[in-house]
């Protein structure tokens, strides 16, 4: 995020279909001390989102089961950073385990991400995940219902399986100045091996991704996500120079594979480097 980026002061939210919004994702790993001012520098254009402002620590629990194709085709896209590529995950709150899920598909095409989101029940997820056969219950309408035709659309087409769960604490932030703007804080992120569509798996069997042998420092780094439409609010742009932020390619799923699956890259081994 620098000078040569288009700026503005307000947004307007991006639409390309009933289900799907546009919007841009910068990551930063910073340390808690940074995050600490970033917070403080935020004050006067955001607020805490209200679930999470209801909580002593004022986060709450993100669950996100990822989902792949059996050879990892996702998780391979991803890596080698491919001009379109998507996600497949389901996404629930710890805090509310009867609570609804969410289908997601997030798709990136170059720096723009293309996000749908149905919601279904807990019962219709593991009915339409488990039996390929299984039509979309009645009950889901609307823009839900165009999410979920697109989610299964692909998860049939591709045959895709889960890998991973990821859970962490996630601080949010909206916008009070602009129609599209967030800020995000995201720590003690951990992962654990599943094959299952299961949200609670054995909870022995956790293995931290934001560690400092994950991130390679001397200690565990804050995720920070400015997440806005496609120009840059201004006050987000004076937030990532006078902190001096340098973008970073953090992937909570790809580090999840490669802490648990030890991926190998098929380009390396077809040019001899592996044996």
């Amino acid at each position: 995020m620098g000078a040569n980026l288009p700026i503005r002061s307000g947004g307007v939210m991006s639409e390309t279909s009933a289900t799907m919004i546009e919007r841009r994702e910068y990551k930063y790993l910073i340390d808690r001390e940074t995050a600490a001012g970033v917070r403080a520098a935020i004050k006067p254009f955001c607020q805490i989102d209200a679930f999470a402002g209801k909580s002593p620590t004022r986060t709450y629990t993100v669950d996100t089961l990822y989902l792949d194709t059996p050879d990892l085709a996702l998780f391979w896209a991803n890596d080698h950073e491919q001009v379109d590529r998507v996600k497949m995950r389901v996404r629930g709150y710890a805090e509310a385990p009867k609570a609804p899920v969410y289908l997601e598909v997030k798709r990136r095409i170059n720096d723009v991400i293309a996000k749908s989101r149905g919601k279904v029940t807990r019962e219709q997820y593991f009915q339409l995940l488990s039996d390929p056969f299984s039509p979309i219950p009645a009950s889901i309408t609307g823009k839900d219902r165009g999410a979920v035709e697109r989610f299964l659309t692909i998860a049939r087409t591709l045959h895709i399986k889960p890998f991973t769960l990821v859970r962490y604490q996630r601080e949010p932030y909206f916008s009070t100045i602009d129609d599209y703007a967030r800020v995000t804080f995201d720590t003690h992120i951990r992962a654990h091996k599943i094959d299952s569509l299961t949200f609670e798996p054995d909870g022995r069997c956790w293995r931290a991704l934001d560690d400092v042998v994950t991130q390679r420092s001397s200690h565990s780094m804050v995720v920070l996500e400015l997440k806005f439409t496609s120009l840059v609010p201004l006050w987000m742009v004076n937030i990532a120079r006078n902190f001096g932020l340098v973008r970073s390619g953090y992937s909570k799923y790809g580090n999840s594979i490669r802490a648990f699956y030890s991926p190998i890259d098929n380009r390396t081994v077809a040019a001899g480097g592996w044996r």
